[in-house]
Formats: structure tokens, C-alpha cells, sequence
């Protein structure tokens, strides 16, 4: 793919450059970014037809756009198609993800840089920011992924649920269940105002998990549209941010008190902050473990113990590898995050025209494959898989005879997701950009107070609904038992009064 333009071998899940795997010791080497080291490269100096004040050429002097100004002062939008906060939120991850980076000399894989090395060594920091990055991610995907079911399912929003039934039925009845289940993922990948239309926006912490229709947030107030609790932010993103903090500190605080066998509640409190001289926690939590173990008549010393050295070196060894599979997992999450919502100045067709193709002879095969041929062929699958381990290991041994390294050819952002960025990826190179033009990014405000105790301003593109239902289902009751702004209360209040008496426009115009 060029930076400037798409061709047809954007739209097939074909590797764009094989030399990564084929010669992966070629020599290549770009003194600037106008040499177009990697797509990330090309596209931080290719012409865009939205721009903002970061992407405006200047001749002479570099350009400050607010570096040690407040935030009302800095331009916006710094970057055409995207409001500051998202883009400060991009960098503050960024941030926090990235410790170190080093040169590469040899072709990248996918043509974008900013990998994960296959040598990263493994350090508790750096798995502490790797589950933190799982939770803002997957993790916030997942659980409004299930509320969303969990809407459909209660009947609140009798309309769209009554919708989704009556399709439902009459697929079943047709033996139409898979082409009509493909049909509707083609729509929401390649047709994305679809995606809002048959599953309406909601404030995560605003809907309840058991009954689908209105809850008070967890944090007392609805400080953000798109953290689990609700909590007041300065900035996009940072109650997710912390959220993911918190997330992180529970599961060590569980394993600590775990390993020193004692309930946190027990423990009494003590005055003051512990000194930088203090022993290290982890040594401490061991010992205590161990000295429980021995109060209980299992004394068995060090010396005495050869369980101790082999099975710590395991679990040391282990977790590089887990480590690097949590952070593949994040990245491929990310990617197909990207392909579906692509961010300017990366493509915005071609990957969910990738993407929608490869389901295209599966709605075809589905349309005359019986459930007989299908659980036939599966059973065959699974009979193969378990005995024909001698044939399955010489055709990879051919394989890594004649072609080394193909796995790596095969992966996903090789082939399928090819040319999309992570977030890491599309933020250096949105500070690229900036670099390119002259006019660096200004890093993320900082600030220092707590974020203040009141709603966040909701609109339509945070809470809507589909046709003439109420969002969420919700009665006047339920609404003022939540917490919102108050014009926003009565603005929903009189729509819900309008649809009551059956004259509804849609209630999906709030502003």
C-alpha cells in the first residue's frame, strides 16, 4: 500500500512485502521521513484533504502550538478528523505502554515499525502496564459487548427486540440462521452508521447487567460515557485509565494477601507512609508464606527443599512468553478495533472492504451447506486432528524446510489486517506528522486537581435508541433516579411524554 493511494492488492488478505520473512537480513536504511522508511512514514508526509493546524506546512521556524499553554490556548483540531482529548488520550497510552524502543535495519513486518520484539525481556512493569492495556481494551469491549445482550434480551426496548425476534424466527424457520447471521456482520463492518442503528449507544455504567434498563452508576454521578463505574475525568479517557489502575492493584493486592494468608480486613492500619528503605513487598509476602507453611508442621528448610529454585525458574521463564501473548492479544484487539474505525491518516475503506470480503464465501458456502454436511465435515476435522499426528508433522517439516519462518507470513497483520495500526502504531505516527510539518504535538495537560463531582454533558451520540423506543427503556421514575444534567432530564422526559401519547419522533436529536 503507498501513502497515498489504494490499489487492488489493498482489498485481498495478501502480504503487501514478503522480504521481512524471505530475506529477513536485508539491509534497509531512511535518513528521513520523506524516504518512506514504512507506511507509517509515508502517510505522516502524504497530502490529506481534512487538515488540522499540526498538518499545515511551515517553511522556516518550528511551529509551537501551546506546549507550555493551557488547554483553551492550544489550537483545535491539532489533527484533521480527530478532537484534542482523543488525540492527548493516544499519547498519555502511549506513554505508559512504550519503554523503550530500538532500531531496526531489516524489512517490518505488516510495513508498519513499532513491534513488539521477540527478545523483550520481561519485567513486573512492564506486565503491569500489559494487563492495564487488556482492560482498556478488551476488557471494556467485552463488558459492553454483554450489555448489549443483556439489553436485547430483557424486552426493555420492546421494538428493536421484537425486530431482532421476528428475524430470528423467520431465519429458523428458512434454515437461513447462518447466511442471515453473516448478512448482518457484512452490514455492520462495511455500513458503519449500521452499527448505531441496530445497537444503540448507552453509557456503559448506565446500564444495569441484570436488567438491561437503568442503573445508577457506580461512582454516584456520571462523570464519563465510557468507563464501567462512571467516574468524573478531566480529560477522554482518563476514568478508563484509572479504572484499569485500580484493576491492576486489586489482583495484586488479592495475590499478596493470598500468599501471606491473611484477610485484609483483619489487618489493622498503621500512621504513616512507608520509607524508601522499606523491605521489598514480594520478599516479604514469600516469607510470610513461608513462615505460615512452617507454623502448620511443614517445616522443611531451604537446603532441604528442591522444589523451591526449579519451580521459580519456571515460572520466570514462563513469563516472557505469557507476557508477550497478553500483549499480542491487546494488539490484535487494537487492529481490528482500527480496521472497523479507521483513524485518519490511515485508509478508511479498504481494511473493512478486507475484512467483509473474507465473509463473503462463507455467506456463499452457507447458502447451500446442510447442518448434515457441516457436522460431517467437522467430525472429520476433529478425527484427523487426533490421528493423523505423522502426516500433520511431516507437512510442517516440509514446510520448514522450503519455506523458514512461514508462520510469520501468515500472520494477521501480514495478511488480514495488513497495513492497520495499533494504538501505539497510530500514535507515533501521528506525532510524525507534527515532525513532518514542522509543528510538533504539544504533550498532554497536565493537571493536578481531582476532576470535578458533576454529570458529563450527554448527547445523542452517547445515549440513543433505535426507532420509537425510549432509550434504554427508561420510565420518567427510572430517569430521575439517575444521575444526568438536568436539561438533559427534561429534554428525554418530554420525549418520553410525546411518545407516550403515540406521536414520536425519534428520540435520538438531543443535543
Amino acid at each position: 500500500m503507498s501513502g497515498t493511494g489504494v490499489n487492488y492488492r489493498d482489498f485481498v488478505p495478501l502480504p503487501e512485502k514478503t522480504n521481512a520473512v524471505g530475506d529477513p537480513d536485508q539491509y534497509e536504511q531512511a535518513e528521513t521521513l520523506e524516504h518512506g522508511a514504512t507506511a507509517s512514514h509515508a502517510l505522516a508526509t502524504a497530502a490529506q484533504n481534512e487538515k488540522g493546524v499540526a498538518q499545515e506546512a511551515y517553511e522556516h521556524d518550528v511551529k509551537d502550538l501551546g506546549w507550555n499553554e493551557p488547554q483553551d490556548n492550544v489550537p483545535s483540531p491539532l489533527v484533521g478528523g480527530m478532537d484534542n482529548e482523543h488525540l492527548w488520550m493516544l499519547v498519555r497510552r502511549f506513554n505508559k505502554q512504550i519503554y523503550h524502543v530500538k532500531e531496526i535495519t531489516t524489512p517490518v513486518p505488516g510495513n508498519l515499525d513499532l513491534n513488539i520484539a521477540d527478545e523483550d525481556e520481561f519485567s513486573p512493569d512492564k506486565l503491569r502496564s500489559t494487563i492495564e492495556r487488556l482492560y482498556m481494551t478488551i476488557g471494556i469491549g467485552l463488558i459492553g459487548f454483554g450489555k448489549h445482550i443483556v439489553r436485547l434480551r430483557s424486552w426493555r426496548e420492546k421494538r428493536r427486540t421484537a425486530a431482532f425476534c421476528a428475524v430470528y424466527c423467520l431465519a429458523w424457520l428458512s434454515d437461513l440462521l447462518v447466511p442471515t447471521f453473516t448478512c448482518m456482520i457484512i452490514t455492520l463492518i462495511v455500513f458503519p452508521p449500521s452499527r448505531s442503528f441496530l445497537f444503540p449507544p448507552a453509557p456503559l455504567a448506565l446500564v444495569s447487567s441484570s436488567s438491561g434498563g437503568v442503573q445508577k452508576p457506580p461512582a454516584g454521578v456520571l462523570g464519563s460515557t465510557d468507563s464501567a463505574t462512571g467516574a468524573p475525568e478531566q480529560y477522554h479517557g482518563e476514568a478508563v485509565e484509572q479504572e484499569a489502575s485500580n484493576f491492576v492493584n486489586g489482583i495484586a493486592h488479592v495475590a499478596l494477601s493470598s500468599a501471606t494468608g491473611k484477610h485484609p480486613q483483619g489487618e489493622e492500619s498503621e500512621d504513616g507512609a512507608p520509607s524508601d528503605s522499606s523491605p521489598d513487598p514480594t520478599t516479604l509476602a514469600v516469607g510470610a508464606s513461608n513462615a505460615r507453611v512452617s507454623a502448620g508442621g511443614n517445616n522443611v528448610s531451604e537446603n532441604r527443599d528442591k522444589t523451591k529454585q526449579p519451580m521459580e525458574a519456571a515460572m520466570w521463564n514462563k513469563m516472557r512468553p505469557l507476557m508477550h501473548a497478553l500483549q499480542d492479544a491487546a494488539d490484535g484487539w487494537e487492529r481490528f478495533a482500527n480496521a472497523l474505525s479507521p483513524t485518519r491518516p490511515f485508509p478508511q475503506e479498504g481494511p473493512r472492504i478486507r475484512l467483509a470480503s473474507l465473509l463473503v464465501p462463507l455467506l456463499a458456502i452457507s447458502l447451500v451447506v446442510t447442518s448434515y454436511m457441516f457436522m460431517k465435515a467437522v467430525t472429520l476435522g476433529a478425527g484427523f486432528g487426533f490421528f493423523g499426528d505423522p502426516v500433520i508433522m511431516r507437512g510442517f517439516h516440509l514446510l520448514n524446510e522450503r519455506f523458514p519462518n512461514w508462520q510469520k507470513l501468515l500472520e494477521v497483520r501480514n495478511t488480514l489486517l495488513k497495513g492497520v495500526p495499533t494504538n501505539a502504531q497510530l500514535t507515533i505516527t501521528l506525532l510524525r506528522v507534527g515532525e513532518a510539518n514542522k509543528a510538533p504535538l504539544p504533550p498532554p495537560p497536565q493537571t493536578h486537581e481531582a476532576p470535578p463531582d458533576q454529570p458529563a454533558e450527554i448527547t445523542s451520540a452517547h445515549l440513543d435508541s433505535t426507532g420509537a423506543d425510549a432509550p434504554l427503556g427508561a420510565s420518567k421514575e427510572e430517569i430521575e433516579g439517575t444521575v444526568f444534567e438536568a436539561r438533559f432530564i427534561e429534554d428525554l422526559q418530554m420525549r418520553l411524554h410525546v411518545l407516550s401519547r403515540g406521536n414520536g419522533p425519534r428520540p435520538s436529536e438531543s443535543k
